[in-house]
C-alpha cells in the first residue's frame, strides 16, 4: 500500500519499517514532498550505519582497496570482492599506456554524438572487433550497458509487440522494454517449459526474449540450449545479454553463447566494457542490416555522446592482450572455484552460481543491513543487494571475484563472512549491534 503523508507526518521515521520502493510510491500532490521523508529515514539508516552505499573510493580497484568510510568518518582499507574490475584489464599497464597515448593525440572525450563528428577511428576499429568476437556481422558501441539494453529494445519494439523476460533480468531490459509501450510477459528463472507455455498464448509474432548469459545477481547461466529451441519453435527473437560473462566465457571470450556454441542461434547480443572489459560502454552486435537501423533509431545511442577515443584505445588494447595471453583468465577460474569450494565448505548458501558473480543469500533485507554493517567493520567490502533488486526475502551479498585476488585474500573473505553470519544467530532488528 502506498505510502501517503498522514502515515510519516509528525513522526520519528524508523528506517526499519521503509525500504527505498515505499517511497517511490508516496502520494503527494508535490513531487518534491517525497524527498523531505525519505532523507528522514536515510538520516536514520546513516545513524544506524545502515548506509553503506555510495562511499568514496580513494585508491585503485584491485584486490584491495582504500575507502572513506562513512560510519568511521576515517579512510581504510578493505578487502576488496565488490568491483567488477575480474581481470584487472582497468590497472594492466599496456592498457593503461594506450589510453595516456590517445588522449595525448585525441583529447578527453568524443565531444560529439556519434552520427554527428563522435565517431572516431577507434570506435570504427572497437566495433569491428566485437563482431568478430561476438560472431556477428556488424556491431555498434553505446556510452553505457544500461544505454545498450534500452536503446536497442525501445528502438525495436511498439506497443502491441511483446517482450518475454526471465524474471530475473537486468532492469535495463525491463526499462527499455516499458519505453517502447510494449507489453512485458515474464517466465520463471531458467525454466524453458514456462516460456513455452507463455509463448504459445501470445496472438502476435512479433516478440522478442531477453536473457542474460551470466545473471547479475545469481551468477548461474541462461539454459540456452533448451530455451534457444522453444525460441526457434516459436519464432520469437531471442537476445542475450552477455554483461558478465564477455571475456569469460568462450574460447574468443564472447560470452555464454558461444561457451554452448549457439552464438548463430543468437539474434542480438548485448554487453558492457564496465566488466571483464575495465572500462565503460556497452555494445549490440547482430545483423549488419540490424545494426544499421538501430544507429538511426536507438536513441539512446544516437542522443548520447559517443565513447571517447581513448576509452576505445583501451578497450582495443584489451583485446590484443586478451587474443595472445588468458593466463588472467586462468587465474579468475581457479580463483572462482576456490572461492565456491570454501565458501560451501563453511555452510553459507551461494545459491546455483556457476561463474565469477558469487552471491551471498542473507534472507530478509533487515538482515542484510545488519551484516553489510558488520561485515564493513571487519574490513570486507562486497556488494549489497536488497529489494527491488532482487526479492524481499532473498536478498545477498554478492561477491566479485577477480584474477588479482590471492588464496589467502579468498580465505580472509570468508572468515570475515563466517564469523559475521555467525554472530546474526538469533539477532532481532533492534537490538544491540556491536560487533563480536
Amino acid at each position: 500500500m502506498a505510502l501517503k503523508k498522514d502515515d510519516l507526518e509528525g513522526k520519528r521515521i524508523n528506517c526499519d519499517d521503509y525500504s527505498l520502493v515505499d517511497f517511490q510510491g508516496f502520494e503527494s500532490d508535490d513531487i518534491f514532498e517525497v524527498a523531505d521523508y525519505f532523507w528522514e529515514c536515510l538520516s536514520d539508516a546513516v545513524r544506524k550505519k545502515y548506509m553503506v552505499y555510495g562511499q568514496p573510493i580513494m585508491s585503485r580497484p584491485g584486490s584491495e582497496f582504500e575507502v572513506f568510510d562513512r560510519n568511521a568518518n576515517a579512510v581504510r582499507r578493505f578487502l576488496n570482492f565488490c568491483s567488477y574490475n575480474y581481470l584487472g584489464y582497468s590497472l594492466h599497464p599496456e592498457v593503461i599506456k594506450a589510453v595516456q597515448s590517445t588522449i595525448s593525440e585525441f583529447g578527453t572525450g568524443a565531444v560529439s554524438a556519434p552520427l554527428l563528428s563522435g565517431y572516431y577511428d577507434q570506435l570504427r576499429m572497437l566495433e569491428e572487433e566485437i563482431a568478430k568476437i561476438k560472431g556477428k556481422e556488424s556491431a555498434i558501441v553505446f556510452s553505457t550497458g544500461y544505454a545498450t539494453n534500452l536503446g536497442v529494445l525501445s528502438g525495436l519494439l511498439r506497443p502491441g509487440d511483446v517482450a518475454v523476460l526471465d524474471i530475473v533480468s537486468h532492469a535495463s531490459i525491463y526499462d527499455g522494454v516499458r519505453l517502447s509501450g510494449a507489453d512485458i510477459k515474464i517466465f520463471a528463472h531458467n525454466n524453458p517449459r514456462q516460456l513455452e507455455k507463455v509463448l504459445k498464448g501470445l496472438n502476435t509474432k512479433r516478440v522478442i526474449v531477453c536473457v542474460e548469459g551470466v545473471y547479475s545477481m545469481d551468477g548461474d547461466l541462461a539454459n540456452l540450449p533448451e530455451i534457444i529451441p522453444v525460441c526457434k519453435k516459436y519464432g520469437a527473437k531471442i537476445l542475450v545479454d552477455e554483461a558478465h560473462a564477455s571475456l569469460i566465457f568462450g574460447e574468443k571470450g564472447g560470452g555464454v553463447a558461444e561457451h554452448f556454441g549457439l552464438e548463430e542461434e543468437v539474434d542480438i547480443s548485448i554487453g558492457t566494457f564496465s566488466k571483464s572489459f575495465g572500462a565503460i560502454g556497452g555494445y549490440a552486435a547482430g545483423k549488419e542490416k540490424l545494426m544499421a537501423y538501430l544507429r538511426m533509431v536507438a536513441r539512446s545511442y544516437v542522443f548520447s555522446c559517443a565513447m571517447a577515443p581513448h576509452t576505445a584505445a583501451g578497450i582495443l588494447k584489451v583485446l590484443e592482450i586478451f587474443g595472445r595471453d588468458k593466463s588472467e583468465l586462468d587465474k579468475l577460474w581457479d580463483n572462482t572455484r576456490y572461492m565456491h569450494t570454501k565458501l560451501k565448505e563453511v555452510g553459507l548458501d551461494i545459491a546455483n552460481t556457476k561463474s565469477q558473480v558469487v552471491p551471498v543469500m542473507a534472507g530478509a533485507d533487515l538482515r542484510l543491513r545488519e551484516i553489510s554493517k558488520r561485515i564493513q567493520q571487519k574490513g570486507l567490502y562486497t556488494g549489497v543487494v536488497a529489494y527491488p533488486a532482487v526479492s524481499r526475502n532473498k536478498t545477498r551479498l554478492r561477491l566479485s571475484v577477480s584474477s588479482m585476488h590471492t588464496k589467502a585474500q579468498i580465505d580472509d573473505c570468508v572468515r570475515i563472512l563466517k564469523e559475521v553470519f555467525d554472530s546474526m544467530a538469533g539477532w532481532k532488528p533492534g537490538q544491540s549491534t556491536a560487533v563480536p
